[in-house]
């Protein structure tokens, strides 16, 4: 375990000095959150124009949400995502063959090596977005309550984590994989709406298919008192069994392949 945290303690320093050498990169990457974050905001300011609750969730609550999404998002765009974007380019490249001869996992290697840290800052943005709304909409800050939504947005992080690297690990096998990364996004997508939005089927694929709930709409609710707490326990062993299945096939397509010289 020492040995793991030293190794991503060098991953962080070494994201830094990076940063160090490009700083007008980590400007850009702050600004485009930025904008991110300003377009979905007004997004909804459109929508509550008229109206002052949809399917139960005033425009502040909402609000949170979006907060709430925007940390989700810039926690993985940190670390997940340019990780899980830069696997078919080792398998390609024959990069995959030397990560294999570390003396660690790796698993452990793909999915923490490289941190986009302008994205800290998307998270703090999101995180003060979270506090603003929750005041405009009245909500009871209580230690309950942030640690529920602290443990449902892990579970969702966990659980997207590993559905993700479920899905670039077929790079094993195929040439192209970069439509996954599409698919991967265009579903996280609707995690910026609640999924009490959504028609009863399409709610119940986004809370255990694809449990995008669990990242950012019953956080939102465990903000405001309103979380179905019985399904936390159900957030943890969804997490615990995906990330067993995904590591299970990680391990089973790293003793099938064959590497990038043979």
């Amino acid at each position: 375990m020492i040995r793991y945290l030293r190794l991503w303690r060098q991953f962080v320093i070494t994201a830094f000095v990076r940063e160090a050498e490009y700083r007008m990169n980590f400007v850009i990457g702050v600004g485009e959150g930025l904008a991110q974050l300003a377009l979905a905001v007004i997004s909804f300011l459109l929508l509550y124009r008229f109206t002052d609750q949809v399917a139960g969730w005033t425009q502040a609550e909402v609000l949170i949400l979006v907060g709430v999404y925007r940390i989700v998002e810039g926690l993985i765009n940190l670390q997940i995502a340019p990780n899980m974007q830069a696997i078919s380019g080792y398998i390609r490249h024959g990069e995959m063959d030397f990560m294999l001869l570390r003396p660690v996992s790796s698993q452990f290697l793909v999915s923490l090596r490289t941190l986009a840290l302008p994205e800290g800052v998307n998270v703090l943005i999101g995180l003060l977005l979270v506090i603003y709304a929750g005041g405009a909409a009245g909500v009871r800050w209580s230690a309950v309550g942030v640690l529920a939504a602290v443990a449902f947005g892990l579970c969702g992080l966990l659980m997207l984590y590993a559905l993700w690297l479920f899905m670039v690990t077929f790079a094993f096998w195929l040439v192209q994989i970069e439509n996954l990364d599409t698919f991967f996004y265009s579903l996280f997508e609707t995690a910026r709406y609640p999924v009490t939005f959504f028609k009863d089927l399409l709610r119940a694929l986004l809370t255990f298919a694809f449990p995008v709930a669990f990242a950012t709409t019953f956080p939102a609710q465990a903000l405001r008192g309103q979380a179905d707490l019985r399904l936390l326990p159900v957030g943890f062993v969804l997490a615990a069994g995906l990330l067993l299945g995904t590591h299970l096939f990680w391990n089973f397509a790293v003793r099938h392949y064959s590497s990038a010289s043979s």
